[in-house]
């Protein structure tokens, strides 16, 4: 026997197996309910058991669906509202049921082991003394599952669109695939330049002697519109000149979902711009083109960020930045920044100070270049040498995409340092390269991902010296999440919510493992030709916890760090949530500094340790605890870190 099924709705509305658990009860059976409860005040708290039916998400989905399980605690009810109850708990799961392809399914609900239409259940409950919990059972025969037999594209379709439903015959008539592919149907409609297309809900129509489904999709593509005028409005600051380059978008091109959202999301990439929202008009202009609407919030244009952190070895240190994100109208950021650090480590006249001027200028000859001017002053006084120096540099960088990014650029720097004897001057003049690939979830705290970086600099000894050398360093660090199922599934997040007394919602990464790789080489010149502070150092909190800053490597005559022209450092951390703020983490770094290219991993230095997290919205607050492995006689046993974000 052939069928059409009220499916058409159903698949839009809430069919599918997430809506159902949110659909809202009928206003008669709450009447009912109330007028019940009234008559006999005494409520009858239960229990209720919902038997598997093999299939462990869609056992989930019946439980979330269930309205019985959802108001056992919160609402308790008479005998009367307790069997409505049931009776609607009946309709929703063979919703649910239908919804994943079961149409013969048979649903059995029970109330102290008597069925709904048991003569006995009424006055048995009416005669309940208040106590103990009734049992609720719900017992599921899904009997087979229905299949697709056959889906079809109706309507005057586009012939230069390529359109597939993306539905394989035979495989099982379930709602959120068919759902899915109206949506991908049009969407290719839209990308293909028809913006006013539609697709409405599909008609589906259920056989029932063949237990197979045949879906037909209706399409309507409209009138093909090239993208129209772009009305642009709340605007404060910002030059429309500047919004409208930072788009992309032209009058006249191919109208494209995918094309506008790049375009929206190149504009909220700009500090300066809090949120952009991009609509299409509903219908087509005089010329036949899709006008937009672009509706822009601008950040506040100054913001002052201070920073701190705590290491055993270094003492603290305090950073206060300055930032103007808009200070011409086009996005430009200037920030003036000032540091102090190695506060408490030594005496006051040991405390390193620096201050930096950078002008950010956006988009300068073309979209996506940016040109960076950056000045600044540091006097540091560190284990490994003196330095007070100026540097000066324009670097330009290129976006190619929303990882990669380009970098060249022009550097200078004059400085005087001291390394086991006299100071000596140096003028250097460098042409640093980079490049950076960022496929990181999250800046803050990655969980998932993997972040790449190469810095070369070819670098000229003006005044110091008449040697010519190349720095290259490659960093490279990656994210993996072990916490299991992704529980950003709605089906996957019941369970774990249903399954811990954890505060808050269950999150990705509660469990992340983390690692870190990097390596440095100058070429071209001796590591004692190379000035002290363009060598290679390792050991400190940003590089191997456990030991001092700069402490890992060759060292001078006097037992100084000399820093060396090869790096290695590699780190692997076990990141583990607890609830919603806390944290801990376990990590392992190593080392290794050479003064003469990479010598093997005989002098190794490798550093253990703990640490405890506290996140907050701007990154987790950090306090590491670290020891090395390989002693030296001027290590300390333990090793104290604290800031903020993660180590890497």
């Amino acid at each position: 026997m052939t069928g059409r099924a009220p499916i058409a709705l159903g698949l839009a509305l809430g069919v599918g197996a997430l809506m159902a658990a949110w659909l809202p009860a009928s206003p008669v059976l709450a009447a009912a309910e109330q007028g019940q409860q009234k008559q006999h005040q005494n409520s009858l708290p239960y229990l209720v058991r919902i038997e598997p039916v093999g299939d462990a998400r869609l056992d989930q989905i019946l439980q979330e669906a269930s309205m019985l399980m959802a108001l056992r605690d919160e609402a308790a009810v008479g005998a009367f509202a307790l069997i409505a109850r049931a009776e609607q708990d009946g309709d929703r799961l063979d919703r649910v049921l239908r919804s994943f392809g079961y149409y013969d399914a048979v649903i059995q609900i029970r109330i102290d082991a008597l069925t709904l239409d048991h003569p006995g259940l009424v006055p048995m409950l009416l005669e309940t003394a208040p106590g103990g919990p009734i049992q609720v059972s719900i017992t599921i025969d899904t009997g087979p599952i229905y299949r697709l037999g056959q889906v079809t594209l109706a309507g005057r379709l586009p012939t230069t669109t390529r359109i597939e439903p993306g539905l394989t015959i035979g495989e099982p008539a379930q709602a959120a695939p068919i759902i899915a592919a109206g949506e991908a149907l049009l969407l290719a409609l839209r990308e293909d330049g028809f913006p006013f297309a539609r697709v409405p809900a599909p008609e589906a129509i259920v056989d029932h002697h063949a237990r197979t489904m045949v879906v037909v999709y209706q399409v309507e593509p409209g009138p093909r519109a090239p993208l129209g005028e772009i009305d642009i409005i709340g605007l404060q600051r910002l030059r429309e000149g500047f919004v409208r380059r930072r788009l992309g978008l032209r009058p006249g091109e191919r109208y494209s979902p995918t094309r506008l959202e790049a375009a929206r999301r190149a504009l909220t990439a700009s500090e300066a711009v809090a949120s952009a929202r991009l609509t299409p008009a509903a219908a087509p202009d005089a010329q036949g083109r899709v006008p937009l609407r672009l509706e822009v919030a601008e950040r506040a244009p100054r913001v002052l960020r201070l920073a701190a952190a705590y290491s055993s070895d270094e003492g603290g240190s305090l950073a206060l930045t300055w930032i103007h994100r808009n200070l011409f109208g086009g996005a430009e950021r200037l920030s003036l920044g000032a540091e102090l650090s190695q506060i408490s480590a030594g005496q006051l006249g040991d405390i390193n100070d620096s201050a930096t001027a950078a002008l950010r200028l956006p988009d300068v000859w073309r979209r996506d270049l940016d040109l960076e001017l950056r000045l600044g002053a540091v006097s540091e006084r560190l284990d490994a040498y003196d330095r007070d120096a100026v540097t000066v540099s324009a670097l330009l960088e290129k976006r190619r995409s929303a990882r990669l990014l380009l970098g060249a650029g022009i550097g200078f720097e004059r400085a005087s340092v001291q390394q086991d004897g006299p100071s000596e001057d140096f003028q250097l003049l460098s042409l640093p390269l980079s490049a950076r690939w960022d496929g990181r979830d999250d800046r803050l705290d990655p969980r998932r991902g993997l972040r790449l970086e190469a810095q070369l600099s070819p670098t000229a000894v003006l005044q110091g010296g008449d040697q010519a050398f190349v720095r290259a360093r490659l960093l490279a660090t990656a994210y993996l999440d072990l916490s299991g199922p992704n529980v950003s599934d709605p089906v996957t997040r019941g369970q774990v919510a249903s399954s811990s007394n954890a505060p808050g919602p269950p999150l990705l990464g509660r469990r992340v493992l983390a690692a870190r790789l990097a390596l440095g080489r100058i070429l071209g010149a001796d590591a004692s030709a190379v000035p002290p502070d363009w060598r290679f150092y390792a050991g400190g909190g940003g590089s191997v916890r456990g030991y001092a800053f700069q402490s890992v490597g060759p060292r001078t005559a006097s037992g100084s760090p000399a820093g060396g022209d090869a790096l290695f450092e590699g780190s692997l951390e076990l990141r583990q949530r607890l609830g919603a703020r806390w944290g801990l983490a376990g990590f392992a770094d190593v080392g290794a500094v050479s003064a003469d290219g990479f010598q093997g991993l005989d002098d190794l230095a490798i550093g253990v340790g703990l640490g405890l997290r506290y996140h907050t919205l701007v990154g987790p607050v950090r306090v590491d605890l670290a020891t090395p492995l390989t002693q030296t006689e001027d290590t300390a046993p333990v090793q104290l870190y604290i800031g903020i974000g993660q180590a890497f």
